[in-house]
Protein backbone atom coordinates (compact mmCIF):
# COMPACT_ATOMS: atom_id res chain seq x y z
CA UNK A 1 0.00 0.00 0.00
CA UNK A 2 3.12 2.25 -0.61
CA UNK A 3 1.41 3.93 -3.51
CA UNK A 4 -1.84 5.07 -2.29
CA UNK A 5 -2.45 8.33 -1.81
CA UNK A 6 -3.27 9.74 1.70
CA UNK A 7 -5.31 12.83 0.32
CA UNK A 8 -8.45 12.05 1.87
CA UNK A 9 -6.78 11.26 5.20
CA UNK A 10 -5.04 14.85 5.54
CA UNK A 11 -6.60 16.38 8.31
CA UNK A 12 -6.29 20.15 9.50
CA UNK A 13 -3.95 19.17 11.99
CA UNK A 14 -1.32 18.47 9.13
CA UNK A 15 -1.02 21.56 7.38
CA UNK A 16 1.56 23.71 8.73
CA UNK A 17 0.66 25.98 11.56
CA UNK A 18 1.22 28.99 9.52
CA UNK A 19 -1.10 27.88 6.51
CA UNK A 20 -4.13 26.63 8.90
CA UNK A 21 -5.65 29.67 8.81
CA UNK A 22 -6.01 29.68 5.34
CA UNK A 23 -6.61 25.93 4.97
CA UNK A 24 -9.91 27.08 7.50
CA UNK A 25 -10.83 30.05 5.39
CA UNK A 26 -10.50 28.94 2.47
CA UNK A 27 -11.82 24.77 3.35
CA UNK A 28 -9.71 21.84 3.55
CA UNK A 29 -11.08 20.34 0.59
CA UNK A 30 -10.39 23.44 -1.47
CA UNK A 31 -6.59 23.89 0.35
CA UNK A 32 -5.45 20.92 -1.04
CA UNK A 33 -6.13 21.52 -4.42
CA UNK A 34 -4.61 24.91 -4.21
CA UNK A 35 -1.23 22.73 -3.05
CA UNK A 36 -2.06 20.74 -5.95
CA UNK A 37 -1.84 23.31 -8.67
CA UNK A 38 0.44 25.45 -6.60
CA UNK A 39 2.53 23.54 -4.21
CA UNK A 40 6.31 24.50 -3.59
CA UNK A 41 5.74 28.23 -5.79
CA UNK A 42 6.22 31.50 -4.64
CA UNK A 43 2.35 32.31 -4.85
CA UNK A 44 1.52 36.06 -5.05
CA UNK A 45 -2.55 36.62 -4.26
CA UNK A 46 -3.40 40.39 -5.35
CA UNK A 47 -5.37 42.60 -2.92
CA UNK A 48 -8.78 42.62 -3.07
CA UNK A 49 -8.61 46.28 -4.18
CA UNK A 50 -6.94 45.82 -7.30
CA UNK A 51 -9.51 42.93 -8.03
CA UNK A 52 -12.29 45.18 -7.50
CA UNK A 53 -10.66 47.74 -10.49
CA UNK A 54 -12.16 46.02 -13.11
CA UNK A 55 -16.03 46.08 -12.39
CA UNK A 56 -15.50 49.75 -11.01
CA UNK A 57 -13.57 50.89 -13.97
CA UNK A 58 -16.76 48.85 -16.01
CA UNK A 59 -19.05 50.95 -13.89
CA UNK A 60 -17.66 54.37 -14.55
CA UNK A 61 -17.61 53.80 -18.91
CA UNK A 62 -21.24 52.84 -18.38
CA UNK A 63 -21.99 55.73 -16.48
CA UNK A 64 -20.07 58.18 -18.38
CA UNK A 65 -21.96 60.38 -20.35
CA UNK A 66 -19.58 62.35 -22.36
CA UNK A 67 -18.76 65.06 -19.72
CA UNK A 68 -19.38 64.05 -16.57
CA UNK A 69 -15.79 63.46 -15.47
CA UNK A 70 -15.78 65.50 -12.37
CA UNK A 71 -19.02 64.06 -10.76
CA UNK A 72 -17.63 60.60 -11.64
CA UNK A 73 -14.19 61.28 -9.62
CA UNK A 74 -16.34 62.45 -7.01
CA UNK A 75 -18.74 59.49 -6.69
CA UNK A 76 -15.99 57.20 -7.00
CA UNK A 77 -13.21 59.07 -5.08
CA UNK A 78 -10.91 59.37 -7.70
CA UNK A 79 -9.11 62.21 -9.56
CA UNK A 80 -10.44 63.77 -12.63
CA UNK A 81 -7.36 62.40 -14.41
CA UNK A 82 -7.68 59.21 -13.05
CA UNK A 83 -11.41 59.00 -14.55
CA UNK A 84 -9.93 60.06 -17.94
CA UNK A 85 -7.69 57.42 -17.95
CA UNK A 86 -9.96 55.38 -16.88
CA UNK A 87 -12.38 56.23 -19.80
CA UNK A 88 -9.58 56.44 -22.61
CA UNK A 89 -8.34 53.18 -21.54
CA UNK A 90 -4.96 54.09 -20.82
CA UNK A 91 -5.22 53.54 -16.87
CA UNK A 92 -2.48 50.71 -15.80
Amino acid sequence: MHNASFIDAVQLCDIPEEYQDIAEALGLKTFLRLSQLCGGQDLYIPKLESLERGPRDRDIRARFNGGNYRALAAQFRLSERQVRKIINGTRT
